[in-house]
């Protein structure tokens, strides 16, 4: 089968490029190597892929024009996504939905580039079938009465991660804390850092002799004005308190972002929103007790693993942080059997992230492909 792939960027540290590589190797791995991929920029000489400079690099090349299946994703406004209904008539065409960031939780300027995306849905029409990477996107789909043809395959999670026997805390009292996303006020990593200086007398009171906060990110893909932000805020915690110890990662690679995965007590991430949301699966995996807002997709990927408190509530954050780091210094947490204890969490985490695993993911995806090559049905136009 000759396959078409249409994305913005296929680019490392990128969630939406990464499910780009996999379904590709989903699909290859099953036999279906006749495939391009066209887009603005890649990162993987190993992708056979054409730059999408201009709309002839595409709608004239002939692996295009005699595809028998053309696979789009779609996050955000894409002037790729506007082939969809000029594609070959005889191509199926699938459209992989990761969802929109709502205008409201981006800066002013940037909520024109919104209202296109939101504009463009409406392109999904001309789609065979629409796979959608959680319930949650579906959901936005159904709103818009797009879902007619949707099905949710997750994404797959790559990680050899597991929860390590126990965590550094326990034998060196230092707490340690991360947050895993792009630095940007949506995801709320100033929020974090307005917590953890509201708790930090509660947190000295609990016993630790120092509360140690990570902060991962993209850097590409972040608002540089927080980031200045985010540093100023950091080199003043030492200052005000000597409790409390910050370090930003930009561009962290995975060797370092699994070491603190593994070290971490507790994976914060005080989000506005998120159509999935990765690193939530891979901090349950590696052991790490999750605090973040009751959001979106938040309470579907915690899976009933993570304390969720009110979108935008500071305080109750803070308050959950302190009550998490109150029960992962207990002697129970540490050294028990029960279902309180770290050894059953960790348990629970691996069964968790399991259900993410490539392996898991892989026949959901190419069921759906199938499916959409199967279906005789007419794409609706109206």
């Amino acid at each position: 089968m000759k396959i078409s792939y249409l994305a913005g960027v296929c680019v490392r540290n990128d969630a939406i490029s990464n499910a780009v590589c996999d379904e590709i190797r989903f699909l290859a791995d099953r036999g279906d190597d006749d495939l391009r991929l066209y887009t603005y920029a890649c990162d993987y000489e190993t992708i056979p892929h054409t730059l999408a400079d201009n709309f002839k690099n595409v709608i004239l090349d002939r692996h295009f024009q005699t595809s028998d299946l053309i696979v789009f994703h779609f996050g955000i406004y894409s002037p790729l996504l506007n082939l969809l209904p000029i594609t070959p008539k005889k191509a199926k065409k699938i459209v992989v939905f990761h969802n929109i960031t709502p205008s409201a939780l981006v800066p002013e300027d940037s909520r024109t580039l919104i209202e296109r995306s939101f504009a463009q849905l409406q392109n999904l029409r001309w789609a065979d079938r629409v796979i959608c990477v959680s319930d949650t996107n579906r959901e936005l789909l159904r709103e818009h009465h797009l879902d007619r043809d949707a099905v949710v395959v997750p994404l797959a999670v790559h990680s050899s991660l597991r929860a390590p026997l126990s965590k550094p805390s326990f034998r060196d009292e230092v707490l340690r804390i991360l947050f895993i996303s792009r630095f940007t006020p949506a995801k709320g990593p100033d929020q974090l850092l307005r917590a953890l200086e509201v708790k930090a007398p509660e947190l000295r009171r609990l016993g630790y002799r120092q509360v140690k906060v990570d902060l991962v990110g993209n850097l590409n893909f972040s608002d540089q004005r927080l980031l200045v932000q985010l540093l100023a805020t950091i080199k003043s915690l030492h200052v005000q308190d000597n409790l409390l110890e910050g370090f930003l990662h930009g561009n962290a690679t995975d060797e370092t972002k699994n070491r603190l995965l593994q070290e971490a007590d507790i994976f914060a991430l005080p989000t506005q929103h998120e159509g999935f949301c990765v690193p939530i699966v891979e901090a349950i995996g590696s052991g790490c007790r999750v605090v973040a807002y009751d959001n979106s997709n938040m309470p579907a990927i915690c899976g009933g693993l993570g304390t969720l408190v009110p979108t935008s509530n500071i305080d109750a954050l803070a308050d959950a942080i302190a009550s998490v780091a109150d029960e992962v210094r207990s002697t129970e947490w540490r050294s028990g059997s029960s279902a309180s204890s770290y050894a059953s969490f960790a348990k629970l985490g691996a069964e968790h992230l399991r259900q993410f695993a490539p392996e898991s993911v892989a026949p959901k995806f190419l069921e759906a492909v199938q499916q959409a090559m199967n279906d005789r049905r007419p794409t609706p136009r109206d």
